[in-house]
């Protein structure tokens, strides 16, 4: 098994895998855990040759994307070759060839965040407010480019060959997402958690990622 590469989700950073990292080490797994440039104009493809220039280079690796980070799965794919071992979605985004974020994903979500950034004028959208009760995680989220979601990719044959896993925390709302997985061919393992479970439950998420990323030797 290669070492993991791990993609965040939208309108966070590298702090927001929590402590995953760390429980893969003491399951004996090497990851590395780039921050994504989430400035106006950035798109899946401009992370992916970020990510691609940063990943440490002489060992194979799997790559993981929870939520938005799935849609930078296929383009890094496509630019590390070779080292590649499969592909792993954390709840995250299963495009095909020429499909954007929001193709994927609920129509009105995007209208919602063409209004925002529209009302921003900056290119970018607003995370969601952090309310009283809400975890402390949630006063750390910022604004996301429109651009990322808006951005179609695209699905190189060698990638959609890959082998991969689809980890469905099932409080969610991405069952679209695994059902689109498992058209696909993908493994799909469900959790009962909600769509952050880096930050909820890290030690059990750390072992799902291990076992994806075990079946893909």
């Amino acid at each position: 098994m290669g070492d993991l590469v791990l993609i965040h989700m939208a309108c966070a950073g590298a702090w927001a895998w929590g402590r995953v990292p760390q429980a893969l080490r003491a399951l004996g797994h090497r990851s590395f855990a780039p921050d994504l440039d989430l400035s106006a104009g950035q798109t899946p493809d401009s992370h992916a040759a970020a990510v691609a220039e940063s990943v440490p280079g002489g060992t194979d690796v799997v790559l993981v994307g929870h939520s938005y980070g799935g849609m930078v799965l296929p383009p890094l794919a496509d630019l590390l070759g070779e080292r590649v071992l499969g592909l792993v979605a954390l709840d995250g985004f299963m495009p095909g060839d020429g499909d954007s974020a929001f193709a994927i994903r609920p129509p009105e979500l995007a209208a919602l965040r063409r209004a925002q950034a529209a009302e921003r004028g900056d290119g970018l959208w607003p995370p969601p407010a952090a309310g009283r009760d809400d975890p402390e995680w949630v006063r750390r989220l910022v604004p996301m480019p429109l651009s990322a979601f808006e951005a179609p990719v695209s699905v190189a044959p060698r990638v959609a060959a890959l082998p991969g896993t689809f980890i469905h925390c099932t409080r969610s709302d991405m069952g679209e997402q695994a059902a689109r997985a498992r058209r696909r061919g993908w493994d799909v393992a469900e959790v009962d958690a909600s769509h952050f479970l880096p930050l909820s439950r890290p030690e059990r998420c750390a072992d799902l990622i291990a076992a994806a990323a075990g079946r893909t030797r």
